[in-house]
């Protein structure tokens, strides 16, 4: 059976299984679309796009299934060493929030012509999977767990994607070297964040204009990707979301249910800019050292340390956001020669059933 087959009957089994909780819970539905071509380039992290189903757990509930169990344990919400309580300090009760997300990745050189990537541009490679994540909020704390199922190669439908909408909607050059993509290879992985809220900034909540934000940390283990990062996050605006979801498409991270802002949940009305940074430690990325288990000719070299910034704006009416955002992106690989900027659109619908 063809692997983009195994993903869908993965999707439906779990898919229904988690639905099949029935009570009246909120739940979001999220929209996500990284594109270079909205900072006026077309190399590199080229698109990506993701949708995703993200609802809270019922309270004190005890029917959790296989995979919420194991996904629960790996959250830290059990507090049962040093390391959880550490992520979870308070000692209130957690929540708990689910997500189902489909996600695709592509990434190009520059050069649209030759049949192989020029020396110090990035490699064709697709990626497309589907993520299962559980996250714990408690207090300023927020964690979450993420199972990511995927594949590269012909079956993460990259090159069709690509050239369907270069043919019908941007009328962009069709690239030419797809034949030399990453080949395809099942892709496991296991993202581990956690997002923990800046107290700082709560002076600010009276003032017509509140300033709130966390730092960050977290972790990718498999063979799509191994890496760690630490970052930061502030937002300032007027009638600050209790909760934040990162702008653009990233694997294991969903929302962040972590600030305590009342007032917002009561106000029609949120509008606000954000800016964050992050810094990472690569150690595999399989869009550019290649597949573990499979030889490629085009792979790179990735390098270790990886600086990303980032900046934005969001508006928030009722049951509906938007945000819009730019990420600037440190060199990815050896001898690269232009380094990574994209535009990232966010739409996030929000209800409960």
């Amino acid at each position: 059976m063809a692997i983009h087959h195994q993903l869908l009957l993965v999707l439906c089994s779990l898919g229904s299984s988690l639905l099949s909780t029935a009570a009246e819970r909120p739940w979001q539905l999220i929209g996500q679309w990284d594109n270079d071509l909205l900072t006026g380039t077309d190399e590199g992290y080229t698109n990506g796009a993701r949708i995703a189903f993200a609802r809270q757990l019922a309270s004190g509930s005890e029917e959790h299934y296989i995979l919420e169990k194991t996904l629960r344990r790996l959250t830290g919400a059990e507090r049962g060493n040093t390391i959880n309580h550490f992520r979870f300090p308070d000692e209130g009760e957690s929540t708990f929030q689910y997500g189902i997300g489909l996600t695709q990745l592509m990434f190009t050189p520059e050069n649209t012509t030759t049949a192989t990537p020029p020396q110090g541009e990035r490699p064709y490679a697709g990626w497309m999977g589907l993520e299962f994540s559980l996250q714990a909020s408690a207090g300023d704390s927020a964690s979450s767990a993420t199972l990511s199922i995927g594949t590269t190669g012909q079956h993460s439908y990259a090159q069709e994607v690509q050239e369907w909408v270069h043919n019908n909607i941007s009328d962009s050059p069709i690239f030419q070297g797809w034949d030399s993509q990453a080949p395809a290879e099942l892709t496991i992985n296991v993202h581990l964040d956690h997002k923990q809220r800046l107290r700082f900034f709560d002076h600010t909540q009276n003032w017509p204009l509140q300033i709130d934000g966390f730092y960050e940390w977290g972790a990718a283990l498999g063979n799509f990707r191994t890496d760690a990062y630490l970052g930061a996050l502030l937002r300032i605006g007027h009638n600050l979301p209790n909760s934040y979801i990162t702008p653009r498409v990233q694997l294991g991270s969903f929302t962040a249910t972590i600030f305590d802002n009342g007032r917002a949940a009561n106000q029609d009305f949120s509008i606000y800019a954000y800016t964050g940074a992050r810094g990472y430690a690569v150690l595999h990325d399989i869009t550019l050292d290649g597949p573990v288990f499979r030889d490629w000719d085009e792979s790179v070299n990735s390098e270790p340390w990886v600086g990303e910034f980032s900046f934005g704006i969001a508006a928030r009416y009722k049951w509906i956001e938007v945000s819009l955002s730019h990420t600037l992106r440190g060199d990815e690989f050896e001898h690269q020669e232009n380094r990574s900027r994209y535009g990232s659109i966010l739409l996030r619908l929000t209800s409960s059933f």
